[in-house]
């Protein structure tokens, strides 16, 4: 599916800097995303004909993602939606590039300060899925993000438990210091 070849990443504004990780925020299993300009065209007749001229501009982004609410991203989304905050949302392509200017690899990516808003939940007998709409405030800007780590350009790494020997940690799986390398 080509919604695999792309990541996208939403981090609340108010987050710390030290706490925006793209794992944490990172809307994984991401089914279908789209990224939508729209200019509000003027009318006005010219000799019995219609012309049109440029308006104001208005970007919105929204995302399909499956439901999970331990994840920060879902967690953080709907805050967001609840109390009209502010976030930093990116839109990466995949495809691993060599950044300009160097040797270091990174990828091709959009990036947008965002206003939520809408967040749904979609239940039926084969899935929960969440649904975001953000509106881009004043407008997107294009650039290069570094290298994503692995764990998020091959999912089947984020699902991989190691070996843990007996009495090695505690908790669940998302606590235990030995899953969590």
């Amino acid at each position: 599916m080509s919604a695999e070849k792309w990541t996208l990443v939403g981090i609340p504004a108010d987050t710390p800097v030290g706490s925006a990780t793209a794992e944490d925020y990172v809307f994984s299993g991401t089914s279908e995303f789209s990224h939508e300009t729209e200019n509000e065209l003027a009318e006005r007749i010219v000799g019995k004909k219609k012309d049109w001229s440029g308006g104001p501009v208005e970007e919105t982004i929204s995302v399909t993602f499956p439901y999970d609410r331990e994840l920060k991203a879902d967690r953080a989304l709907l805050d967001a939606c609840k109390n009209g905050k502010q976030m930093r949302f990116w839109i990466i392509n995949n495809e691993v590039i060599t950044l300009s200017g160097g040797t270091a690899e990174g990828h091709n990516s959009t990036f947008a300060y965002v206003i939520p808003e809408s967040r749904s939940l979609s239940v039926d007998d084969e899935s929960e899925t969440i649904e975001g709409s953000f509106k881009v405030k004043l407008n997107s800007a294009e650039g290069e993000e570094p290298k994503l780590p692995d764990v998020i350009l091959d999912p089947s790494l984020a699902a991989a438990v190691v070996y843990e020997e007996i009495g090695a940690a505690e908790g669940n799986l998302e606590d235990a210091s030995t899953q969590n390398i």
